[in-house]
Formats: structure tokens, C-alpha cells, sequence
């Protein structure tokens, strides 16, 4: 029996560009060039969001929901907030007020790069499919050599859509992006045969594995700099519920695939989503 285990965020954490505290783009204040200003994080949120990123570490989920509904009270304007609050109406099984925070941050900025992957992981709890499949593709449009973002989407293709061949080019790019992750190698092989095509991977996945290392063309100053209202929180995200699970460092978060390296705790639904290989809801 093959499973298939959906890959999660946990915890969005703040994180500071080098020794320079974390800013955010005011769009109301406009410079000279037209560009917006950019101002320091008012005194005192860092520390109660690192309060709140504890709480999750700790699994008090009631407690992390309360601490984030206050802080959205105060501090609505920025992303993270409302994206760790919809994080902890996740872990308490709050799947349609999950939804209502991350679609307050898209309210807020279209462009907050975590919420996606987030909002699919529970739309797919929701059984809305159609705006799970959008999240996902969402999610891969903000980070395109972020693996588990094709994974979830092949999960939900392959599970949910019963759209085979398109699930199996999704495990393909995902098995690119995530070579350590032995599984995918196995769902590869497994959808394959079951779809009636070759293994090893089309010239097209080569091609567009090759295009993912081509150059970014630089962006400006103004937008590297850290959000704005729309994004006050720089925010990285991670990947597995071991290694990218929980609050454990800067710029983490957790994800269902167990696979990923970077700093979470292992709090995270480690099984977003348990089904076996092919099977429907």
C-alpha cells in the first residue's frame, strides 16, 4: 500500500535580514521617487510574535489561537499574523475559520508567498478542491524550485482529481526538486506504469528543471525590501514536519512530507492528507 502524506506549514516565523531588524513598505507613505518608505516594526511585535511562534513550538494551540487573535486585533496589517493564526485554527481542527485568516492575507497582500500553500492544504480539508489546486498552483508561481508545492499538488491530482497523468508530472518535478524524498521515486514508478508510459523522465521535464537555474532578473531596491502593510513579516517557509515542522529557527515552517532541512519543530498534522496510492475520497 502506498501512502501519499500532503506536506504542511507550521509556523510562519519572522526573520531579520542580517543585523538589520525587519521592515515593512508603508504604501500610504510614498518617497520622492514614488516608491513607498520604509518603516521600522513597531516596539514590541517582535517580541509578542516570537511569544506566539513559542506557544505553537509547544503545542498550545488553544493558547497560540487566542495570542493570535489578539495580535490581529492591533497588529491587523500584517501577513504573518493572520497566517499563524490561521496556522493555529488548523491544529485545533478550525478548518473553515483557517480558511477566513488566510483569505484575510490575500486581502492583504496577493503576493505573501506562505499563505499559498497553506490555504491548500486546507481548502483540500474543506473538500474545496478547485481553490486547493488554485493555492498550489499560487504557491508555485511565488516559488517555483520549492518542492513540496509540487508535491501537494501532485497529492491532490492523484488522490483527489483522479487526473493521473497530470499528478505524474507533478511527482516528476517534485522528485527533481526533492531528490532525498525515496517515496517519490517509488509514486513515480507506481503512477507510470499505471498511466502506461515510460519512468524516466520526458525531455520536458528536463527542459523545465534547466529553465528553474536560468538567471532572475534583478528587482529593485523597493521591492526587496520586506512586504508592506501587505507583507510586514518577511516570512521563509520549510518543508518537513522533522526538519521544517515547528518554530524552530528563522524564516520555517512545517510541512506534512517529513523530508525537508530547515528550522521547525515537529509539531505539525504529519499526515495531512493518508491515503492510499490512487485511492478517492
Amino acid at each position: 500500500m502506498l501512502i501519499r502524506f500532503a506536506s504542511t506549514l507550521l509556523i510562519v516565523l519572522l526573520s531579520a535580514c542580517a543585523s538589520n531588524k525587519p521592515a515593512i513598505q508603508d504604501s500610504a507613505e510614498l518617497g520622492p521617487d514614488g516608491q513607498p518608505l520604509v518603516q521600522p516594526l513597531p516596539e514590541g511585535f517582535e517580541d509578542e510574535y516570537r511569544n506566539g511562534l513559542s506557544l505553537m513550538e509547544d503545542q498550545k494551540f488553544e493558547d497560540a489561537r487566542q495570542h493570535w487573535a489578539d495580535m490581529s486585533v492591533v497588529y491587523g496589517q500584517y501577513p504573518g499574523v493572520w497566517t499563524n493564526l490561521g496556522l493555529a485554527y488548523y491544529q485545533t481542527g478550525n478548518y473553515e475559520e483557517a480558511a477566513a485568516s488566510y483569505e484575510k492575507v490575500e486581502e492583504i497582500d496577493p503576493t505573501f508567498c506562505p499563505v499559498h500553500a497553506l490555504s491548500g492544504i486546507t481548502y483540500r480539508e474543506l473538500g474545496r478542491f478547485d481553490d486547493a489546486q488554485a493555492s498550489y498552483y499560487a504557491a508555485i508561481d511565488c516559488e517555483p524550485d520549492e518542492g513540496r508545492h509540487y508535491y501537494n499538488l501532485g497529492i491532490l491530482l492523484d488522490l483527489y482529481r483522479n487526473d493521473l497523468e497530470s499528478a505524474l508530472e507533478f511527482y516528476r518535478k517534485a522528485r527533481r526538486l526533492m531528490p532525498e524524498d525515496e517515496k517519490l521515486n517509488i509514486w513515480v514508478i507506481d503512477l507510470a506504469r499505471r498511466v502506461g508510459v515510460d519512468e524516466a523522465d520526458p525531455e520536458s521535464i528536463d527542459e523545465w528543471y534547466d529553465s528553474l537555474k536560468e538567471p532572475v532578473q534583478p528587482v529593485s531596491e523597493a521591492s526587496e525590501a520586506i512586504g508592506s502593510p501587505q507583507s510586514a513579516a518577511d516570512v521563509g517557509v520549510g518543508e518537513s514536519v522533522s526538519q521544517d515542522g515547528g518554530a524552530g529557527g528563522e524564516g520555517a515552517v512545517a510541512t506534512e512530507s517529513t523530508e525537508d532541512s530547515s528550522d521547525v519543530s515537529d509539531d505539525t498534522p504529519q499526515s495531512e492528507g493518508d491515503r492510499e496510492s490512487g485511492g478517492e475520497i
